[in-house]
């Protein structure tokens, strides 16, 4: 079995907050308990978030290389086959 990555674990703990909720759902501190959670839920959000944004720039930086990787090689093919 694979190790679960930081996106996948967030995401997990996300859900089990939601779980948490639901089963204090008829509690008589149920307001006071969700009240914490959503603390916790709030700060794994901004870091689901933040993690989200890194993959986004990351990928957005590689399609970048291949484009500057294929204008360099049309160049190339411009200047070989003689046209522009």
């Amino acid at each position: 079995m694979r190790e679960m990555d930081q996106k996948e674990r967030i995401l997990v703990a996300l859900q089990q907050i939601h779980n948490v909720s639901k089963l204090f759902k008829d509690n008589d501190y149920h307001n006071y308990i969700c009240g914490k959670l959503i603390m916790v839920e709030t700060e794994l959000e901004r870091q689901l978030a933040i993690l989200m944004n890194h993959e986004r720039s990351r990928i957005q930086g590689s399609n970048q290389q291949y484009t500057d990787a294929s204008e360099q090689q049309r160049s190339q093919f411009s200047d070989f086959a003689g046209t522009d």
